[in-house]
């Protein structure tokens, strides 16, 4: 472990913050001679109970409590606990998933002949195969999140025009909604364009939609701002049986509300208007309609711009994925690439607006992103002509279809081309095995990074077919990865969630 974080320690010299976990994770590696859990020595189940003791941190049950307090357990877990202590809890969470990998890379368990269940069983080692580095926090704890959606349904005094977020089930069928102003992740200007569209709906002759088929149109509003102040706004409508001219009207209300009415107060930069009958559906589905201001806000990450449209994907913790992106690009680069390229050919896998490929393009000779959204790949291409960035190219489709004949042309391109790398950021539901087998088949990647924000889920499932012994039968015949460094980033304070970077390599 020691000669693998001397390794990793000239490539994150320039960034204090990282720097100081590597000598912290150095330093520790050095007394426990290896030992990176926290507790060596302590039986896994019993830090398993203390995880969900700690965790939980509240009654079985939380009906006596005021309503407040019930949806910040809900949305925010992990409020009641200092912040050192949320980020010890992630860092213990974090390392008993990265155990499970390491018993199963051990063991030598196959992807498909282990169920994804059996992943949150207690891991039989207290020791991993490689290191874990501290959890990298938050520069900003309150009010981090640049986008929020709310939902609308009956609030506590029985009105159902009622701004904020659920608490309980519809399976129970005790559904409230809550006002959120008291929640610590939301910012105050998300906050106030929830007050005054709960205003507007009250002013409003239609009925919110609460169920689809029992009629009703106003439906949530969702609100992104960035670290300049600009705000957008985006209210979803069910048409029902309207008319286009009806619709009209009411579009027409909404935009004098929050331009010349009570709602002029949040200074909306952008209005949009996307009316649909279906729970979720893409711009190419169900077109986002401009109603007022500009198309887009900007943000800025490690000194690029970025331009978000009303349904890119952008990390919602901006200094946090400032700290991401930093840590990836220091990462995912050979040893001795700096500006100027020579870290060869990028792969960027699952691109969103292309965020981590532009941020590391001024290291590598040439950057490929491969997005499915139209609309993002859109931003991504903007974004890069506006950062005057120009080894960029991105690619539209699903990346199980467009990887595979992609890395047969870059095989007969990178033999003199430099090194070839990969980035990976998919959602939840990791890769398709398909990206998973055109990955790891092709010898010329040596590096490959993953992050997840929920590794305990499908992404554990990928870990396994990257580092798994060559199996013909699965057309898995590429030499195996193995993990050699994993850093968590916390993207999301007050909940247990966070960022995972894995890095392979091979």
């Amino acid at each position: 472990m020691l000669l693998i974080l001397a390794g990793l320690r000239s490539a994150l010299l320039k960034h204090k913050p990282v720097n100081v976990l590597v000598k912290a994770c150095l330093c520790s590696a050095a007394k426990a001679d290896g030992d990176t859990t926290t507790n060596p020595g302590k039986p896994p189940q019993l830090a398993k109970k203390k995880w969900r003791k700690k965790f939980r941190n509240k009654p079985a049950s939380n009906e006596h409590l005021p309503w407040e307090e019930r949806l910040a357990d809900s949305v925010t877990p992990l409020w009641r606990l200092s912040y050192d202590e949320q980020l010890q809890l992630k860092q213990k969470h974090q390392e008993r998933i990265l155990l499970q990998l390491s018993d199963q890379l051990l063991c030598g368990e196959s992807t498909q002949h282990k169920a994804l269940t059996q992943s949150s069983s207690p891991p039989r080692s207290t020791k991993l195969s490689f290191p874990l580095l501290p959890i990298l926090p938050s520069p900003v704890r309150d009010g981090y999140r640049n986008k929020s959606t709310f939902s609308v349904n009956r609030g506590v005094d029985g009105n159902p025009k009622t701004v904020g977020f659920y608490v309980g089930t519809g399976k129970a069928g005790n559904i409230v909604c809550v006002n959120g102003d008291h929640l610590l992740n939301m910012p105050e200007r998300h906050k106030l364009v929830a007050r005054c569209y709960q205003d507007f709906l009250r002013l409003s002759a239609l009925e919110p939609c609460l169920l689809f088929h029992n009629g009703g149109h106003w439906r949530e509003v969702t609100v992104r701002t960035n670290a300049a102040g600009h705000t957008m706004a985006i209210v979803y409508f069910h048409p029902q049986r309207l008319t286009p001219e009806e619709i009209e009207v009411h579009k027409s209300c909404l935009v004098e509300y929050f331009t010349q009415g009570p709602g002029a107060i949040c200074q909306l930069d952008s209005l949009y208007f996307q009316e649909s009958s279906m729970t979720r559906c893409s711009h190419e589905q169900s077109p986002y309609q401009l109603l007022h201001g500009q198309p887009h806000i900007h943000e800025e990450v490690l000194g690029f711009k970025f331009r978000i449209s009303a349904d890119a994907f952008f990390q919602v913790n901006q200094g946090a994925a400032d700290l991401l992106y930093r840590t990836v690009r220091e990462m995912g680069l050979p040893n001795g690439a700096r500006e100027g390229g020579g870290g060869g050919t990028l792969l960027d896998v699952c691109c969103g607006t292309g965020a981590i490929g532009i941020t590391m393009s001024p290291r590598a000779d040439r950057v490929i992103g491969i997005e499915l959204i139209q609309q993002a790949v859109e931003d991504a291409r903007h974004n890069a002509a506006l950062n005057q960035i120009q080894n960029c190219e991105f690619l539209p489709g699903k990346a199980e279809v467009v990887l595979p004949g992609l890395m047969e042309v870059l095989g007969s391109t990178t033999d003199s081309g430099g090194p070839l790398t990969a980035v990976v950021n998919p959602a939840r539901a990791g890769l398709h095995y398909r990206v998973i087998r055109a990955l790891r088949n092709h010898s010329s990647i040596r590096r490959l990074l993953y992050i997840s924000c929920k590794p305990e889920g499908e992404a554990m499932r990928n870990f396994r077919e990257l580092c798994c012994s060559p199996d013909p039968h699965r057309k898995l015949t590429g030499e195996a990865f193995r993990p050699t460094v994993a850093i968590p980033v916390d993207m999301f304070p007050h909940t247990p969630h966070c960022e995972l970077l894995l890095v392979f390599e091979r």
